[in-house]
């Protein structure tokens, strides 16, 4: 099975075949076109969701950008519109992964670019840089990290927690509904790659970085919320919902880019 093939339809029960990664390696540079549409799942970003659009926008791999406005209170769907962005309204705001699933649900592209709403610095030629591994034939799932300075050797080999992430629509369809719960999707959908032998590309987004949780909410609210984060995070491997071996099956295919 080719690699094209297991970026359209999944690899099948058995997972990618033994010539897979040789594929990959080796896949032309001109890889047929494949239609990505990006879904940004948004909550109160007023301060950066147009800029988050406009580079989405710019992006020469993008068909379409759709922002999942949940439940904000801030104009963050109505700035995203005058960006540029088809807009979908959640009044009841739930989780990330809920509204992931509802920019999912309003398009039918094979691929999708998923990015988050509070990125500062991005541009259209960081969207670029991520989409090319995939569109190019090279990777199933390509990601792009915050810039973290002398710290950016050691990130881009952590498992993935980055929101911005290119991948085929049936990745994020084999995440089972009872798992779309909030800020662990990203390690739900890594699972996916890693268990399947997927090859990923991982690179630093130069530049890039995101407004924090302390700048939404505040020092005491926004530790608060982070640390909750980080606990939801790592109680996934210790409630065995995701197994430990699934990091070092991801480091077996993941490739480093600059």
């Amino acid at each position: 099975m080719s690699l094209a093939e297991v970026q359209a339809h999944g690899p099948g029960p058995q997972g990618p075949g033994p010539g897979d990664e040789a594929a990959a390696a080796g896949a032309p540079a001109s890889a047929p076109s494949v239609v990505i549409d990006a879904v940004i799942p948004a909550r109160d970003e007023a301060a950066t969701i147009a800029e988050v659009v406009r580079a989405c926008r710019g992006c020469r791999y993008l068909r379409d950008v759709i922002v999942v406005d949940d439940g904000s209170t801030d104009g963050t769907g109505e700035l995203a519109r005058r960006a540029g962005a088809r807009v979908v309204r959640r009044e009841q705001g739930g989780s990330k992964a809920h509204a992931m699933r509802a920019g999912v649900g309003v398009t039918d592209a094979p691929a999708l670019l998923f990015a988050d709403g509070d990125l500062l610095g991005v541009t259209s030629e960081h969207f670029d840089a991520i989409c090319r591994p995939f569109v190019e034939g090279r990777a199933v799932m390509s990601i792009g990290w915050f810039d973290y300075g002398p710290w950016n050797p050691v990130v881009l080999r952590l498992p993935p927690t980055t929101g911005e992430r290119v991948l085929p629509r049936w990745v994020f369809e084999a995440v089972s509904p009872d798992q779309l719960q909030g800020y662990t999707i990203e390690f739900m959908i890594n699972k996916v790659v890693a268990e399947r032998g997927l090859p990923t590309t991982s690179r630093i987004m130069r530049g890039v970085t995101h407004r924090t949780k302390r700048d939404k909410f505040g020092l005491l609210e926004g530790y608060r919320r982070t640390w909750h984060m980080f606990w939801q995070l790592l109680g996934l491997p210790l409630r065995g919902v995701v197994r430990w071996r699934s990091y070092w099956h991801y480091l077996g295919v993941l490739t480093v880019e600059r």
